[in-house]
């Protein structure tokens, strides 16, 4: 049975992260076409909930893969990592966004 339920974790997982890709690169193309970019970069410092070493680099090179946004730094303790973004919004929703990035990944790592 937790072999189905991890299996199912990892099928929504794909699923949702496709969905991302798509959406960000709809974004970045419709900016891209359009006469006046709307794009607002920045830095934001996001809280690691993840553990292992395996849900780290995933979430990390699953940012990185993300048009707009670009994982700079990891703190020495962990604890944090420095995301570049190209749609900066309030730091509230884009939080929640990566908190949710990380638990769907903790699902399937740990």
């Amino acid at each position: 049975m937790k072999l189905i339920l991890k299996f199912y974790y990892i099928v929504a997982f794909i699923l949702f992260y496709l969905s991302m890709l798509v959406e960000a690169n709809l974004i970045i193309a419709y900016d891209i076409l359009t006469p006046k970019l709307s794009i607002k970069p920045g830095f934001i410092k996001v809280p690691l909930t993840l553990k292992s070493n395996f849900g780290l680099l995933l979430f990390s090179n699953l940012l990185s893969m993300t048009p707009g946004s670009l994982s700079i730094d990891i703190t020495d303790n962990r604890k944090t990592m420095l995301v570049h973004v190209l749609y900066h919004t309030t730091e509230d929703k884009m939080l929640k966004e990566f908190e949710k990035i990380q638990n769907k990944i903790k699902r399937i790592t740990e």
